[in-house]
């Protein structure tokens, strides 16, 4: 006796139809996936530099005193105060296109960080060295959580604060290495609004980005303005 029906198996339509789907499926999610994957190493790493830097400054502390009389317009303040304390791949001079002097400080996991550096000349008639700009109680620092984004045109106009360059401050008060705030008074509820410093699209400093990152426990919020990476 014969029996006649439909093999068992997939003809080509069904199975182009099928990749065709999953293609159009990995192309919708694939974005979310990896903005999700950029949010992680972008949360990860800032709340290693914050830790990694202020367990310097207590180590620091312990052989330097109390940071509340650091000189910050030491030459060697760095080499003093942190370059013992930190695991770094390597450091260099940097002086960005606007005239202004850092230390790029590499760390192993591919992150980079700026640190504002004091700009020294030396007077042509008496011979002693005067500091031309910086000083003061606080240093002022730029991360960024992959390196490979910086650019240095950009940077000179801040074009990536809060995409992949952020902000952080060292005082020398009980504040220490700290996400730029100006002050611990600082209002979350204008975090996002158009003012100066705000993390808002509109502005090009956006120094409270960090910040705003920081108070919600090192996640980015859902109403984060920007695509980081």
């Amino acid at each position: 006796m014969n029996f006649t029906g439909r093999k068992n198996g997939f003809t080509l339509a069904e199975i182009l139809i099928t990749l065709a789907v999953i293609g159009v499926v990995a192309t919708l999610t694939m974005p979310v996936l990896m903005q999700k994957y950029n949010n992680r190493i972008v949360e990860t790493r800032l709340k290693k530099v914050y830790t990694v830097m202020n367990q310097a400054i207590l180590m620091s502390e312990a052989k330097n005193g109390s940071r509340e009389y650091w000189n910050f317009s030491d030459p060697d303040f760095w080499k003093t105060n942190f370059a013992p304390y930190l695991k770094v791949v390597k450091t260099e001079p940097f002086r960005a296109m606007n005239g202004y002097d850092y230390l790029k400080i590499y760390f192993p996991d591919g992150s980079l960080l700026f640190a504002s550096q004091n700009r020294y000349v030396e007077d042509p008639e008496t011979g002693e060295i005067e500091i031309l700009y910086g000083g003061g109680a606080n240093q002022d620092f730029i991360f960024y959580p992959n390196a490979k984004n910086f650019n240095e045109a950009e940077f000179n106009v801040h074009e990536g604060i809060g995409i992949y360059a952020f902000i952080f401050i060292l005082y020398n008060d009980k504040q220490g290495f700290t996400p730029y705030n100006c002050s611990l008074e600082s209002d979350l509820s204008n975090m996002l609004d158009g003012y100066r410093h705000s993390c808002n699209p509109n502005q090009p400093d956006r120094g409270f980005c960090t910040y705003y990152i920081y108070q919600n426990g090192w996640k980015i919020p859902k109403d984060y303005p920007f695509k980081v990476r």
